[in-house]
């Protein structure tokens, strides 16, 4: 049985939390509900906390700051926060922090009991290998949560890749996805997953002896004609021609 706490300042969204929770995964989650960081670390420092469910902005201290804390106490806690539309400052060093999942609230049931289930279903993350001064230094230039979403597109190109997905890859809600990446990276996934499609296209069409159908397959487009009228307007020309050499 593990144990999931739920701290929200706002005591009734809390308790219909739990009451909801408790009733959702009866024999297997303990749900406890307080309404302050204080609170919460008291209870974290007597007993296991598998899952913790914040508020991210609460007066007497915020969501990222017990995440810090509680995970001091228990580094195996995973973290998902509840927020509110406005508050898009946390998302990138909620990100950063490696939180579990990003949760709106009002969102509805299904997506938090949807995103309990994950935390309680996935194994947990495998913990990163010692690193070298330079290899840090790139690290903080590239963010973990980065390397591995550009690691998924790329091994993923031929699949969905919608900002639905993607976010589903991160544990993150769309929105907040798709604003921290533009802030990290300046600019849009769309765009970057462009850029990454006509490279390997591009490379494709040059060293392969695939057919612009194959390719065009193996770029997750649903036809050839489709994929042959996306490559002109990225590159101002037909596949055929690139391959051609007279893009030289």
């Amino acid at each position: 049985m593990r144990t999931l706490l739920i701290v929200d300042d706002e005591m009734l969204l809390a308790d219909g939390l739990r009451a909801m929770l408790a009733e959702e995964f009866p024999g297997r989650l303990t749900v406890l509900c307080c309404y302050s960081a204080e609170q919460a670390l008291s209870i974290a420092g007597e007993q296991t906390i598998d899952i913790l469910l914040t508020d991210i902005n609460m007066p007497d201290c915020s969501g990222l700051e017990l995440h810090k804390r509680i995970s001091a106490i228990n580094p195996d806690c995973r973290v998902i926060y509840l927020t509110g539309y406005s508050e898009f400052e946390y998302a990138r060093t909620a990100l950063d922090q490696r939180a579990f999942a990003y949760v709106l609230k009002g969102e509805g049931d299904e997506f938090v009991i949807s995103t309990i289930e994950r935390a309680l279903s996935e194994p947990d993350p495998v913990p990163p290998e010692p690193q070298d001064a330079s290899a840090e230094a790139d690290s903080d230039r590239s963010p973990d949560w980065l390397m591995e979403l550009h690691s998924y597109i790329m091994d993923h190109l031929n699949d969905d890749l919608s900002l639905n997905t993607l976010a589903d890859f991160c544990h993150f809600h769309p929105v907040y996805l798709s604003h921290v990446y533009k802030e990290e990276t300046g600019t849009t996934l769309s765009d970057y997953i462009n850029r990454v499609r006509i490279e390997e296209a591009e490379s494709l069409l040059l060293t392969s002896r695939m057919t612009v159908l194959e390719i065009s397959r193996q770029m997750g487009f649903a036809s050839d004609n489709y994929f042959c009228r996306w490559f002109r307007k990225q590159t101002g020309m037909s596949p055929q021609t690139y391959r051609s050499g007279k893009h030289a």
